[in-house]
């Protein structure tokens, strides 16, 4: 469960934006030099870029404390997470290795990460250890000790930041530990910052509706056609669907999506159905990314503790199915260019 928390973590790489009237200026450097880096939100829209000129860089995005960005350094660079509390705040990356100082907020929000990596990292040293040699009930008991120390820490720092993005992390990790009414509970506690989060918003709405319900975005782009729907009503009926279990708030799904969108608009004549599932999302941030993407293949709002994503075994997002006309799995994992390649002998022959 923890593994997958922290791939989750790797995933909040923005947050949602706030007007304000000031600018925060961060000013970094990177060594090994990279050619440039770029500042992005968290549906990885960019917010500014620059050339690194002699291994420094300087970006601007508006101050507000409420919200989250994300510095990428290069094609392949970690995100680093800040919150533009400040008006000058100050990256250092060293060989990877991130080091902000300036915005109190992106302090506490790295040793808040610093501090979990730590404590997963002696837990599991010590855990694989007893389970190599054999001792597999002493591995599960340190397993489950470190999660309760965990959500214990996260809950002290969710209680104590309802109402900023350090809030917000502490919250999306606890969601993974804390029982259903927990995480209700701890959730309405929270502020708006909380409760405009997609992600953990998303697992509230989840967790409190009582019914599943497909949307479209109609033809025009303006509004939505919404009406009660199952995976049912799609798989197994005939036709060869493929779903895209995905979210807005997930940078490499938003990535994944002019792929999907393109075997819609090549094969849908041809009989193909595509269907989407937002994980964990709120529904209006879905809608929204719907517009911003030009999304208008159906969309299964998927509420309920036990989701269609555990069912299908989706560990991480983006994940796609190929389903043949009698409901049965043909291909999963597809990404980019492998969706049209499992399409196309299907449907050109």
């Amino acid at each position: 469960m923890l593994r997958k928390s922290l791939l989750a973590v790797s995933c909040l790489i923005g947050a949602f934006a706030c007007s304000s009237n000031s600018t925060c200026t961060i000013k970094g450097s990177v060594s090994p030099q990279v050619d440039s880096v770029c500042l992005v939100d968290n549906t990885g829209k960019r917010l500014d870029a620059t050339a690194v000129q002699d291994g420094s860089f300087t970006l601007t995005c508006e101050r507000n404390s409420q919200s989250r960005v994300s510095v990428i350094t290069g094609p392949k660079g970690e995100p680093v997470a800040l919150i533009p509390d400040s008006k000058e705040i100050t990256v250092k990356i060293e060989d990877g290795i991130a080091t902000v100082s300036g915005s109190p907020l992106s302090e506490e929000l790295q040793e808040l990460q610093q501090w979990m990596m730590n404590h997963f990292m002696s837990y599991n040293d010590k855990a694989t250890a007893l389970a190599e040699s054999g001792d597999e009930a002493g591995s599960e008991a340190l397993w489950e000790e470190m999660h309760k120390t965990m959500a214990e820490h996260f809950k002290e720092v969710y209680l104590n930041h309802l109402s900023d993005p350090v809030g917000v992390q502490a919250m999306s990790i606890l969601a993974s530990d804390a029982t259903d009414e927990e995480f209700i509970s701890l959730y309405e506690q929270g502020g708006e910052c909380i409760h405009a989060d997609a992600k953990v918003a998303g697992r509230y709405e989840s967790l409190t509706a009582t019914k599943r319900t497909v949307i479209q975005l109609n033809p025009s782009g303006d509004d939505f056609i919404e009406s009660k729907g199952n995976l049912s009503d799609f798989i197994g009926q005939g036709a060869y669907v493929l779903v895209d279990f995905w979210a807005s708030w997930c940078g490499p799904c938003r990535d994944e999506t002019p792929f999907v969108i393109k075997a819609y608009n090549d094969y849908k004549d041809k009989g193909l159905i595509v269907l989407g599932i937002p994980v964990q999302d709120k529904q209006d941030a879905t809608k929204e990314a719907m517009k911003q993407l030009g999304i208008h293949y159906p969309q299964l709002l998927d509420p309920g503790a036990a989701t269609l994503a555990e069912e299908y075994g989706v560990n991480g997002i983006p994940h796609l199915f190929l389903f043949g006309p009698d409901g049965k799995v043909l291909q999963d994992g597809m990404r980019g260019e492998g969706i049209d390649a499992a399409l196309k002998p299907i449907f050109q022959k």
